[in-house]
């Protein structure tokens, strides 16, 4: 696959940013999560309007919600850019290591609906 310049700096951007793991998590009923405060986003990487345009560039399917996340002792309000389980395949096309950490939460998510 050849890939252009600005497909390349994005998934440069998007390795980075899910090499950083700061503020990501899987839901099960949704799928995997990445937070971001609004007035510091920059201070974890790339703020959401920055992985907005990166996802775009790759056509990697996201909805952004609002939402409000307690970081140290405070409440701060920021935007959640999701990726449903279904639409997870588009992101490990371009970074396909982050397979490992979808079958960990899989398995992780099972064994806690079995009881185990």
């Amino acid at each position: 696959m050849v890939l252009t310049q600005e497909e390349r700096t994005a998934q440069r951007k998007l390795i980075g940013t899910l090499n950083m793991r700061n503020a990501m998590w899987f839901e099960p009923d949704v799928g995997f999560c990445i937070w971001r405060d609004q007035r510091d986003s920059q201070a974890w990487g790339a703020g959401i309007p920055e992985l907005s345009a990166h996802f775009d560039t790759l056509a990697i399917p996201y909805v952004v919600r609002p939402e409000v996340q307690a970081v140290g002792k405070r409440q701060k309000a920021g935007l959640t850019l999701v990726v449903r389980w279904e639409e997870l395949p588009s992101l490990t096309r371009w970074a396909p290591s982050f397979q490992k950490q979808i079958d960990n939460a899989h398995a992780e998510m099972d064994a806690a609906a079995s009881g185990s």
